[in-house]
This record gives C-alpha cells, sequence and structure tokens, in this order.
C-alpha cells in the first residue's frame, strides 16, 4: 500500500471580481474538463417557485451556444445539494472559445418564453415517470422529506404543476441575477493545461463581469437526533425495498475530526461489501454530506417478492449492531481500505472525477492539499474507531426507516 499519496498538482487564483479559479494538472490528459460551480441549489427555493434553479440551466443550455466536446458530448449541468455546476470537456485549441461561451452565459445569457414553456411541459409529461422507484440510489420523495425537514435538501427537484406554472421570463432572469455572479462561482479547469495560461484566458473572459453584493441566505441545519422516524410507501416496484438512515453531522464538523470521517469511510465500504455478498437481493450504503446535514444511507432490494421490508431492515440492524458489540477484524479493515484507497488515487488521476473533488474541498473551506492528510487519517483508523462511531452515531434517536411496497399486495 502507498504511504504517499498522489495528489494531482493544483493552482488558484481570484480575480477581482470574486471569481475563484482553481486548475489541477494531469500530463497524460487530452482534453480540458471545465466545471463551473455557482452556490444555489434547491435549498434556495421557496414552494412557490420550487425547480426553477433547475428550469433556469434547461433555459441556459437550451438558448445559448456552447462547444461540442470531443466525444460528441454537450455541455451539461449537475444539480448537487449545494451547488449548481456546468460541466464541459473540451480540446485544449477551444478553450478560449469555452471561457467565452460561458462568461456569456454568467453576464448577459439569452432566455426564450419559447423555450420556457417547451421546458416545463417536458417537465411535467416526464412527472409520472420520475416517480417511479426501482433503484437503491434513487430515493421516494416522500423519504427524503423525511430525512430533511428543515435544511431545503428536500425541496422537490422536479417542482409542481402549479410552481412551473407561476415561471416566468422575469422570475428567472431574477433567479440568474440573484445568484450568477462571479463571487459567487468558482471555475475548475483539470487537464494537460497550463495554469498561467488559464488564468489569464479566465482574466479575459471573466474579470469585465462585475462583482455584486450576495443576498444573505438563511440556511437551517437539520437536528442531530430528531428521534425515531417511519414511513411506509407504495412505488411501482416489483420487490419491497428497506431503507434505513442515521443522522449525521455535516461535514463541517466531521471534517474536523478526521477520524470520525475516516472510521465513516471504512464502514460505507464494509455495508457495500456485505450488500456484494449478500445471497438475498442487492443494497447500497452511502455517505450524504453536506453543508448543513449528513446521512447515513442504507437501502436493501429484496431478492423476490417474498421477501418483506421488516425483513430487509432485520438484517441491516443485525450487521450494524454486530459493529457495535465486535471490533471488525484485521483482515476486513484492511480489505476496506486499500478498496478506498485505491477508488481515491484513481479520483486523483481521472480528469472528469477530480473537479467535483476538488469542488467539495474548496466549498468546505479545506486546503486543497490537505487531500492527502485525509489519506494519512484512513491509514490510522483503528478496529476501536470504528466500533466508537457505530455506538454514537447509529441509535434510535438519529434514525429514519423506510419500507417501500409494491402498488398490489398490502403492507406487512
Amino acid at each position: 500500500m502507498q504511504l504517499k499519496y498522489p495528489t494531482t498538482p493544483t493552482k488558484e487564483l481570484t480575480l477581482d471580481n470574486g471569481l475563484k479559479i482553481i486548475t489541477g494538472e494531469i500530463s497524460q490528459a487530452t482534453d480540458a474538463y471545465i466545471d463551473l460551480v455557482y452556490k444555489v441549489s434547491r435549498c434556495n427555493e421557496l414552494p412557490e417557485n420550487a425547480d426553477i434553479n433547475i428550469i433556469l440551466s434547461s433555459l441556459l443550455l437550451n438558448d445559448n451556444e456552447y462547444i461540442p466536446s470531443p466525444d460528441g458530448k454537450e455541455l451539461t449541468s449537475f444539480h448537487l445539494d449545494d451547488f449548481t455546476s456546468y460541466r464541459q470537456r473540451v480540446r485544449l485549441a477551444d478553450l478560449d472559445v469555452a471561457f467565452s461561451q460561458l462568461a456569456t452565459m454568467m453576464s448577459a445569457p439569452k432566455m426564450t418564453e419559447a423555450t420556457l414553456q417547451k421546458v416545463i411541459k417536458r417537465k411535467n409529461s416526464h412527472r409520472a415517470a420520475r416517480d417511479i422507484f426501482i433503484s437503491n440510489y434513487l430515493t421516494p420523495q416522500e423519504v427524503t422529506e423525511l430525512l430533511y425537514p428543515f435544511s431545503g435538501y428536500s425541496n422537490n427537484p422536479d417542482g409542481t404543476p402549479t410552481s412551473l406554472s407561476r415561471l416566468d421570463l422575469d422570475q428567472l432572469q431574477q433567479w440568474h441575477q440573484r445568484w450568477y455572479m462571479p463571487n459567487n462561482a468558482t471555475l475548475i479547469v483539470v487537464g494537460n493545461v497550463s495554469a498561467d495560461n488559464i488564468f489569464s484566458l479566465a482574466e479575459q473572459h471573466f474579470s469585465a463581469i462585475p462583482h455584486k453584493p450576495l443576498e444573505d441566505f438563511k440556511y437551517d441545519k437539520e437536528a442531530a437526533e430528531p428521534g425515531k422516524r417511519h414511513i411506509e410507501v407504495r412505488k411501482d416496484t416489483k420487490e419491497p425495498l428497506a431503507i434505513m438512515a442515521f443522522n449525521l453531522p455535516d461535514f463541517d464538523f466531521l471534517k474536523d475530526n478526521p477520524n470520525a470521517l475516516g472510521a465513516l469511510d471504512i464502514i460505507v465500504e464494509l455495508l457495500n461489501n456485505y450488500f456484494r455478498l449478500m445471497p438475498g437481493g442487492s443494497g447500497a450504503a452511502r455517505k450524504i454530506l453536506n453543508q448543513n446535514s449528513g446521512i447515513f444511507f442504507l437501502s436493501v432490494k429484496a431478492q423476490s417478492a417474498d421477501q418483506t421490508p421488516s425483513q430487509l431492515e432485520s438484517g441491516l440492524r443485525t450487521y450494524l449492531n454486530e459493529l457495535k458489540r465486535n471490533p471488525i477484524d484485521a483482515q476486513s479493515l484492511e480489505h476496506a481500505r486499500e478498496n478506498i484507497l485505491t477508488r481515491w488515487a484513481g479520483w486523483e488521476h481521472n480528469p472528469s472525477a477530480l473537479p467535483y473533488l476538488l469542488t467539495t474541498y474548496h466549498y468546505a473551506k479545506l486546503p486543497l492539499d490537505s487531500r492527502a492528510q485525509r489519506y494519512q487519517a484512513l491509514l490510522n483508523i483503528t478496529p476501536m474507531d470504528i466500533q466508537n462511531f457505530a455506538n454514537t452515531y447509529f441509535t434510535e434517536q438519529r434514525m429514519t426507516t423506510a419500507h417501500i411496497f409494491p402498488m398490489a399486495g398490502s403492507p406487512e
């Protein structure tokens, strides 16, 4: 196992108007990978304008020019819990044009009524299909609302027919003016690029966009111990499914507690190994660490309709109780640790993965070179750290459970 973390060299610059620029130099990459990230998400929406953030992105992508990528893929937007990211792969020779187009989308984008109506119509027509639940990685809206009652992470990413009918170009332009400004954005460029060249191009295309006052927004954090919560819902799925989740501290807390964060990383890997070997059904374990909440999320899908969500949940409880009672064996710990470190090393040299990693460190106010410290912390995790984490955070007061049933039949 490597004892030195293979971090990709990065450089940073902030323009006078507040735009933050980060470069990652990967010499073996043939193209440049651009992420233009704005600190805005569905958390900033209200019920009356639900889905305005995604609708705006659709208009920007449909009504404005952007250069195609070498593989034919288009500029795309990704809507994360805390951010909105515009991602593009371009040839090195096309960086100048790409920056010019992204700067136009930030400063003076086109938006048309025809596109707005087309996007709303498409949203509403796909609404029923999006409510089908067949995956361990897609959480029903009803469960999301139970997990996030305060922070805004449960705001419906699809809006409602009523909220969409209220949207007009004036509201979209106001939303753009409120959030799309250089001092609320980070430009990340990764690939076989020269930092000096990227800084020069960014200065050329973005520096004339004025800094604007950023309105205060009150972000609410989720409760640490909200009490046991449970819900049962029916979805268009053939097999039952069980969800178990635990409230954790947000990323701001865990970043200052490397042992706790490392133990959580190991536990997620242990559970996913357990699911891969599970004879019946399939499952997934995830940690969801945001700026205003933290969730440890487990989902298990039955192998057949004969299994009940209660049986699936019982298996999860048995595994977690074992983690609490007994330290894991050294072989399991090392196997999990090696898998994580190998995956992290791959992200460092993957030009399509590194921008997101750099985004999370930047907005968590962590030095970019502290990625190596997290690697070292993981090397130091012991079975006792894992046992302590499980006993601290996997409690009834932090627990949410959900049982997902097929539309036919009756609940247990």
